[in-house]
C-alpha cells in the first residue's frame, strides 16, 4: 500500500506540479496586493458625499458596479463595461487609474493567472481540480512522511540538488506547511467547484432553508426614471444602520433595481453578503440579512474570507496573510522541484553498474 501510494504522489506531482506552483505564487502575491498596487490608498471607508461622489464618477465612466474603498484597500473599483476593464477612483471621485483589459496591470492579470490560468471557465474549473490535487497531496504527503519523521530537517532549500537530498527537503517542507496549503486548496475547490461545495456544507442545514434563502425573490418592475442616489443610500443605511456600505450595481436594464451589498458587524466576507434591491427613488424591494443565512449559507460565505485571508474585523487576518503567505510560496517550491526531479529521472538513463576490472594475481 505504502509503495502504492508512493508512487500515485509522485506521477501525480509531476503532472501538475507546475499547475500548483502557478497556483501558490500567484495567490501569495495577490494575498498583500494593498501594499504594492501603485495607486496612493486611503484606507478607511468613505462618508455619504464620498460615496456619492465616487458613484458619479463611476457612472460617467459607465460602470456596472462600484466596490467602494475600506480600511484595507482604500481605493474604489469600478467594473466597466468591457471584459477585463475597469478603473480606481479615489474617495472624491477623482481617477486614479484605468484598464481595458486584464493584461493592462500586475494585480489584473496575476487574478485572473490565479483564478482562471488565462483560459475562461475552463481555466477556473481547472483550478478548482488543482485546488482538490493539492489536498490529495497533503493526506498523502503526511502519510508517506510520517515513518521518516525522526529524520526531520527544517530547510527553507534542500542542501544540494541531488534527488535524495530535494526529496528528503520535500517531504520535510510539505509536512510544515500541509495544514496551510490544505486549507487553502480546499476553500478554493470548494469555491470553484459549486456542486462539491454545496454537497460538502448540505449537511450543516436542512435543505428546505437552504432552496428557500437561495430562490430568488420576485423583484416587481420600477419605473424607468433618473436614479435617485441620496435617497437609494438612505434607504439603504436604514434598513441595516449597523452595516457598512461595500458594493454599488447598476441596474443591467431600464427599468430594473440597483442592488447594494453591505457588511454587517459580524461578517467576514470584506465586501459583505448582505444584499438589498431598490427601486430608482429609493423605495426598497427585498432585503437579505446575510447574518440570518442557515449555516451551510454561512459556511459557503466564509470560504472567501479564509482562502484570501481578508476576514474583515478579525485579528486573525494578519496572522493567517503570513501562514498562508509561507504556504503559497512553500506550493511553488515543492510544485516546481517536484516535476524537475519526476521528469530528470523519468528521461535519464538507468544508473548501470560498475563494470568489474580483473585484479592482477598478487595485487595486494
Amino acid at each position: 500500500m505504502r509503495r502504492a501510494l508512493s508512487l500515485v504522489h509522485r506521477w501525480l506531482g509531476g503532472l501538475v506540479g507546475l499547475g500548483l506552483a502557478v497556483l501558490g505564487l500567484t495567490g501569495a502575491a495577490l494575498l498583500w496586493k494593498p501594499w504594492w498596487v501603485g495607486v496612493p490608498l486611503a484606507p478607511h471607508a468613505p462618508s455619504d458625499a464620498e460615496t456619492l461622489a465616487m458613484i458619479e464618477a463611476a457612472g460617467r465612466l459607465g460602470a456596472r458596479y462600484v466596490t467602494l474603498p475600506s480600511a484595507e484597500f482604500g481605493a474604489g473599483q469600478a467594473g466597466l463595461a468591457a471584459e477585463g476593464a475597469g478603473a480606481y477612483l479615489a474617495h472624491d471621485g477623482t481617477l486614479l487609474a484605468r484598464w481595458g483589459s486584464i493584461w493592462d496591470r500586475p494585480e489584473t492579470f496575476l487574478f485572473d493567472l490565479h483564478h482562471h490560468l488565462l483560459m475562461g471557465k475552463t481555466g477556473e474549473l481547472l483550478s478548482g481540480w488543482l485546488g482538490i490535487a493539492a489536498v490529495l497531496f497533503c493526506v498523502t504527503g503526511l502519510v508517506l512522511w510520517w515513518p521518516t519523521r525522526r529524520t526531520f530537517r527544517l530547510r527553507a532549500l534542500p542542501p544540494r540538488m541531488t534527488r535524495p537530498a530535494v526529496i528528503r527537503h520535500h517531504r520535510d517542507i510539505g509536512a510544515v506547511l500541509a495544514l496551510p496549503i490544505l486549507l487553502a486548496g480546499l476553500t478554493g475547490a470548494l469555491m470553484v467547484l459549486k456542486p462539491l461545495g454545496s454537497a460538502v456544507v448540505a449537511p450543516l442545514s436542512p435543505a428546505g432553508e437552504v432552496a428557500a434563502w437561495q430562490a430568488k425573490p420576485p423583484t416587481p418592475a420600477v419605473a424607468a426614471s433618473t436614479l435617485d442616489w441620496a435617497a437609494i443610500l438612505a434607504a439603504a443605511r436604514a434598513r441595516f444602520p449597523d452595516a457598512e456600505l461595500r458594493m454599488i450595481v447598476w441596474p443591467k436594464a431600464p427599468g430594473e433595481a440597483v442592488t447594494i451589498r453591505m457588511r454587517r458587524p459580524t461578517e467576514w466576507h470584506p465586501n459583505g453578503r448582505t444584499t438589498l434591491t431598490l427601486a430608482s427613488d429609493g423605495t426598497l424591494l427585498t432585503a437579505r440579512d446575510a447574518t440570518a443565512a442557515p449555516l451551510a449559507i454561512r459556511a459557503q460565505n466564509a470560504l472567501y474570507p479564509l482562502h484570501s485571508t481578508r476576514m474583515a474585523g478579525s485579528a486573525m487576518a494578519l496572522p493567517l496573510r503570513i501562514v498562508m503567505t509561507l504556504a503559497g510560496l512553500g506550493l511553488a517550491l515543492l510544485g516546481s522541484l517536484a516535476v524537475v526531479t519526476f521528469w530528470r529521472r523519468t528521461f535519464s538513463q538507468p544508473d548501470r553498474p560498475a563494470p568489474i576490472l580483473p585484479q592482477r594475481l598478487g595485487a595486494g
